[in-house]
């Protein structure tokens, strides 16, 4: 199945039925009609002529039998939010792998639907290779986030680690990975510009940022818990 393919909790069965798909491009919003190769409660396989991104989120609307089904029992169709967990080239289509978020979005999805979504185990392009120069620690700290340019958008988050050269903080900012944000401590005077280096959905279905500082290190006294 491929170096993305995870073990399932799940088996899936074959299982040929239909399914429209709704998603989004950068251009706008797409819908196609597919059929599904596969099926189990925590996903399923098809093929799309439209180009589909691993991380990508979708809207399924298929028949889906009840003994699958976590919500909407006797609706005759199932619409449920899922995130592409494989897009392999096949011939003029796309081979697709999506595993079932449920009846809601990931949160942040409204404002950024075309963004990547990844969960918590995925390594991210680059950070197999990639060394931290600092170490990151556990911790919880209160931060100011920031948008540059036209969008001057911005929130109070909550960072989840912290290091001199990064962090992980929570958001609900229309961001995208390689953007560049403004990371400021609420009552103190460290403020760096950030990079994005990845994005990617937690348990709680909560958008998480990883962030590269890049005008400055974070002071010792916020490591040391501020």
């Amino acid at each position: 199945m491929g170096s993305r393919a995870e073990r399932r909790k799940d088996p899936r069965m074959a299982l040929r039925i239909p399914v429209k798909v709704d998603g989004f491009d950068p251009a706008g919003p797409w819908q196609e009609m597919t059929v599904s190769e596969d099926t189990s409660a925590g996903g399923e396989a098809f093929t799309l002529a439209h180009p589909a991104r691993f991380g990508q989120v979708v809207l399924l609307s298929l028949p889906l039998p009840k003994r699958f089904r976590q919500y909407d029992l006797t609706d005759p169709s199932y619409h449920v939010y899922a995130v592409v967990r494989r897009a392999e080239p096949l011939g003029h289509r796309t081979h697709v792998g999506v595993m079932f978020l449920g009846k809601n979005p990931p949160r942040g999805f409204e404002k950024n639907p075309t963004g990547r979504y990844l969960l918590s185990e995925d390594p991210g392009p680059g950070t197999r290779t990639e060394r931290r120069a600092h170490e990151r620690h556990e911790m919880h700290y209160n931060l100011k986030l920031s948008r540059q340019g036209g969008a001057a958008e911005k929130e109070f988050t909550v960072a989840e680690n912290l290091g001199k050269g990064g962090a992980r903080v929570l958001t609900t900012l229309p961001v995208v990975k390689g953007e560049i944000v403004i990371v400021e401590e609420m009552a103190g005077p460290f403020k760096t510009r950030a990079e994005i280096r990845n994005i990617y959905i937690g348990k709680d279905k909560v958008p998480r940022l990883n962030l590269k500082f890049l005008d400055g290190e974070a002071p010792d006294r916020l490591i040391a818990g501020g």
